[in-house]
């Protein structure tokens, strides 16, 4: 039976407030949690499969959420308003265990920055609002992203219009929020570090209970622990349960967070979570590519990729997938290339939701392996894997220890050795600030 809350009562157990009992993912590190098509969610839970499944996989066991399926599982995701806002079928996010599961709610900035999704008033709004609150534990709120700022067909030409409209967003939710129904984080944009610290200023007079770090700056982690400082300085962590960093998955990048909420929870704030996400495993099938393998040397850690498996000599061959995963190791490739139909494609819907489990296991595999290096090479301070990572894991320590700008300058020349660590600073382009 799924103990999911019923209509109207607000989902509360104390054992999910930042970790749940047995999770796959260690509570001293960093989320890793996939963003989920709602086709796949929809399609998984129906389980209503046209061709027979892999040799001993039942059709529940592609429901990564169900805690005893028989092949893999996951205890966090995330679904977007952007996306499911108006799909009504029973899902794996909808039916889901609340006791066993945490999802995680995105308003639709995304969607917004593309132009599929438009905000024309309070009823879109109150609309969004319902949704999350009865779709998710922890949810962004809705804010309008700066990246697109400038680029022809977006709605907002600068950051102060994309601010402006984020702040109307942020009194429509403080004021029409249902209080403790849901965890809402506070998103945090700008282009430039001016602009930055600009939006940060603006937002931080509201009291949700986390932050959300998005734009181009989240993926420097100068800029990362320079807001850390500023928030603990401000008393802006210390009552705070969450962080999420939007649209991010890099095995550096899960090393370096998993760092970061270590640190944070031994001097500024022992329960505090950080979580990170994408959707990479279902869009990498758009270019009809799937993990291979994790990649491990001195300069970086990556995940490979390879092209789908297909032509009519695969059809129905029981030679077996080439990459492990949970289910890759109980598939052939006869289970994904079938006989074309009409469209001329060798994969049907069916193959393309099997490679999806298989790449969100493969991902969440060498993010688990990642973090299990990085922590047996702490040890002794010596690290051979991607060394300019385990050179900031060791700076990040220091940084957020001291809540020192002065710590955090002598460490700018490791973070700016990290793939990301050159980024806008104070001194670019201002736009309207």
């Amino acid at each position: 039976m799924n103990l999911h809350a019923p209509e109207g009562m607000t989902p509360f157990y104390p054992q999910v407030a930042n970790h749940i009992e047995d999770d796959p993912t260690p509570k001293d590190q960093a989320i890793y949690v996939p963003s989920v098509s709602p086709g796949f969610a929809v399609d998984v839970y129906a389980g209503q499969w046209k061709r027979p499944l892999p040799q001993g996989v039942s059709a529940e066991d592609l429901n990564f959420l169900k805690p005893d399926n028989g092949l893999f599982r996951i205890s966090h995701a995330m679904s977007s308003a952007g996306q499911a806002l108006n799909q009504t079928k029973p899902c794996i996010i909808s039916q889901r265990d609340w006791t066993k599961t945490i999802i995680i709610g995105d308003s639709g900035g995304y969607q917004i920055a593309s132009g599929r999704l438009r905000i024309s008033g309070d009823r879109d709004r109150h609309k969004i609002l319902n949704w999350l609150e009865r779709t998710a534990d922890i949810s962004m709120t809705l804010d309008v992203p700066t990246g697109p700022c400038q680029k022809p067909g977006y709605a907002f030409k600068n950051t102060k219009d994309c601010l402006a409209t984020t702040l109307d967003h942020l009194d429509f939710f403080q004021k029409y929020r249902t209080p403790g129904k849901i965890r809402f984080l506070n998103v945090l944009q700008g282009n430039t570090q001016k602009e930055a610290d600009a939006w940060y200023d603006a937002v931080k007079i509201y009291d949700f209970e986390g932050w959300a770090f998005a734009g181009v700056l989240r993926h420097n982690f100068s800029c990362l622990c320079r807001r850390i400082i500023v928030m603990a300085a401000e008393g802006q962590l210390q009552n705070k349960t969450w962080i999420h960093v939007l649209g991010t998955n890099e095995l550096e990048t899960a090393v370096l967070l998993t760092a970061l909420q270590r640190s944070i929870n031994r001097h500024i704030n022992p329960d505090l979570r950080i979580s990170y996400d994408t959707s990479s495993p279902f869009r990498l099938l758009t270019w009809k590519t799937i993990y291979s393998h994790p990649n491990f040397s001195a300069t970086r850690m990556s995940m490979a990729t390879d092209t789908i498996p297909t032509g009519h000599e695969l059809i129905g061959s029981p030679i077996r997938f080439p990459w492990p995963s949970p289910l890759g190791d109980r598939m052939t490739l006869g289970d994904i290339v079938i006989k074309p139909g009409s469209n001329g494609l060798y994969q049907d819907n069916q193959s393309y939701h099997m490679l999806v489990h298989h790449n969100l296991a493969s991902l969440c595999y060498a993010v688990a392996m990642a973090n299990r290096v990085y922590d047996s090479e702490s040890i002794q301070h010596k690290h051979t894997l991607a060394t300019t990572a385990g050179d900031a894991v060791e700076e990040i320590e220091k940084v957020i220890a001291s809540g020192s700008m002065t710590a955090l300058a002598k460490a700018s020349r490791v973070f700016q050795s990290l793939r990301h660590g050159i980024a806008p600073t104070a001194d670019d382009e201002e736009r309207d600030f």
